[in-house]
């Protein structure tokens, strides 16, 4: 049985909705404004648009052609998720981690930056996907920001999914007013995990079982199986062989 792509994805509402968020007067209409930005996206580029609203934790999708070559249809929807879960199960597994741990780093990266520069950036990264025929599909993932409450809190993002074919083109955070790459945004995560997290993911990382890292540590089964439910949580992966590799992604880990 494949491993549950959308339970992955949802993880990541921890940061994204673990908080009160201040909803002004003008949010709605900034919304359905952002909806019209996301059927001209479909429409110019052939591409399947998400608008996730995180107060509503709803999510505007426009499915278009590739939405049809995906085999989901086409129109647009209006879904009770702000994941795109049937674009999810579609991805590559060996992608899934990569998505995961771009995203940590970009949602990282803006909340650091000040207000007047958020609009500035948005992701870009590559997967693979297959098609209603079975067919791998080489796809570009770009998200952008598009709206925050007046404490920082990200209220709209737009996530676009384009055939990418031989153009690949970069992979990371980019500037996109002088199209520049943001270099090693992976630094900005070194605090993410705890020092007992890491040694703790570590030794998972080595095969190690719950009991033996236990013994091996002088700490408790549940202290050790609390720790891996914390790691999975931080890392948003659903099962501890993904949080090691989301933890290399990030450079947490050792490559080896």
């Amino acid at each position: 049985m494949k491993p549950d792509h959308t339970t992955k994805s949802e993880k990541l509402n921890t940061q994204l909705l673990n908080h009160e968020f201040c909803c002004d007067d003008g949010f709605i209409e900034r919304y359905n404004a952002a909806k019209i930005v996301a059927r001209h996206y479909c429409i110019a580029e052939n591409a399947v648009a998400v608008l996730s609203s995180m107060p509503s934790h709803t999510s505007y999708i426009c499915y278009g052609q590739l939405g049809e070559k995906l085999g989901l249809g086409s129109g647009s929807a209006e879904v009770a998720s702000i994941w795109e879960k049937e674009l999810i199960r579609q991805i590559h597994p060996d992608d899934v981690a990569e998505k995961i741990a771009w995203e940590l780093q970009f949602l990282t990266f803006m909340n650091q930056l000040p207000p007047e520069n958020k609009s500035d950036y948005y992701l870009q990264h590559f997967l693979r996907m297959h098609d209603k025929d079975g067919n791998q599909l080489s796809i570009r993932h770009r998200i952008f920001y598009l709206d925050y409450d007046p404490s920082g809190n990200v209220r709209l993002t737009l996530c676009l999914y384009t055939v990418a074919g031989q153009n690949t083109g970069v992979t990371g955070i980019v500037n996109s007013l002088t199209d520049t790459l943001v270099s090693e945004p992976s630094s900005n995560m070194q605090g993410m995990l705890s020092a007992r997290e890491l040694e703790v993911l570590g030794k998972i990382s080595k095969g190690k079982v719950s009991k033996q890292i236990a013994e091996e540590l002088h700490i408790s089964i549940n202290t050790v199986n609390n720790h891996r439910q914390n790691i999975m949580r931080k890392l948003k992966c659903q099962n501890a062989a993904e949080s090691v590799e989301v933890a290399r992604k990030l450079c947490l880990l050792n490559s080896k």
